[in-house]
């Protein structure tokens, strides 16, 4: 029976997630890194030490990944992740220290001292003068207890800012990692030289560099992925080649890695050819 490519994508998905929130807990969690902006090396010794502990697990070597799958899942944790979590921990610490050495007694202090100082420049020109001075130093505590509770919570506001745009960059890789494997699947079906062979065919319909290379950059600046938006450009050599790319078949990262073949298998076709 056939695979389902969307339940392949689904599995992935909540895969990539699962390993993504372990290591938040972990790195928000464990003694090693309670400290404020723990090293590179630690996070990534430790997601190292991760992956050795899950690879013992038959989920990870024999459920929902291949070998190579669990690859390109460790690559896009340490390219994408781990970056994001560390751009996230940078916000965290520092909002962190601001609220820890921010002083409650300081800020009441400083708002007591200060509107003491405008009510006597008022009061000498006969201006806001308060019912009794009890009165006047309590509305200034609690102001002053108001403004310092408000900058708390403003900058623990930012903090789950940040940790939201963390989850959404997990988010994102998610789909990265999807197409990472649909395309080694790609490979693993059509061989490693399949790409290439399509090339040799296309390259063989021009004589003349010029005429492939002025056709190339009006392919690949505009990317078409319809009938319609291929046969406006007038470059019907490139035909079959380009037929893979209509109806979503492969996405713009699949694309991109074909045209870059493209690119340097025609460098090397037209040099050989001279």
């Amino acid at each position: 029976m056939e695979k389902n490519p969307e339940n392949n994508k689904m599995h992935c998905d909540l895969s990539l997630e699962r390993i993504a929130d372990d290591l938040f807990m972990i790195f928000e969690n464990e003694i090693l890194f309670q400290r404020y902006y723990p090293p590179k090396e630690s996070i990534e010794k430790r997601t190292d030490e991760y992956f050795e502990q899950k690879s013992k697990v038959k989920e990870m070597v024999n459920g929902e990944f291949k070998d190579s799958e669990i690859e390109l899942l460790k690559n896009r944790i340490f390219k994408d992740i781990l970056p994001a979590y560390s751009e996230y921990r940078q916000i965290k610490d520092s909002y962190l220290e601001k609220i820890e050495n921010r002083s409650l007694l300081k800020y009441i202090g400083f708002t007591v001292l200060g509107l003491e100082a405008l009510e006597a420049v008022f009061l000498k020109i006969g201006v806001l003068a308060p019912p009794t001075l009890i009165i006047s130093v309590l509305f200034e505590i609690l102001l002053g207890g108001a403004i310092y509770r408000i900058k708390n919570l403003t900058d623990q506001g930012k903090i789950i800012a940040a940790k939201k745009y963390f989850f959404a960059t997990v988010h994102n890789t998610q789909k990265k990692l999807h197409t990472d494997i649909e395309y080694s699947e790609y490979q693993h079906k059509k061989g490693t030289d399949q790409i290439v062979s399509e090339i040799n065919v296309l390259l063989k319909k021009y004589d003349n560099k010029d005429n492939f290379w002025k056709d190339f950059i009006k392919i690949r600046k505009h990317d078409p992925t319809t009938q319609t938006s291929f046969e406006k450009l007038n470059t019907p050599e490139f035909g079959d080649f380009i037929l893979l790319h209509f109806d979503d078949k492969y996405n713009a990262r699949i694309r991109k890695i074909r045209y870059d073949e493209l690119f340097k298998q025609a460098e090397l076709y037209f040099k050989n050819k001279q």
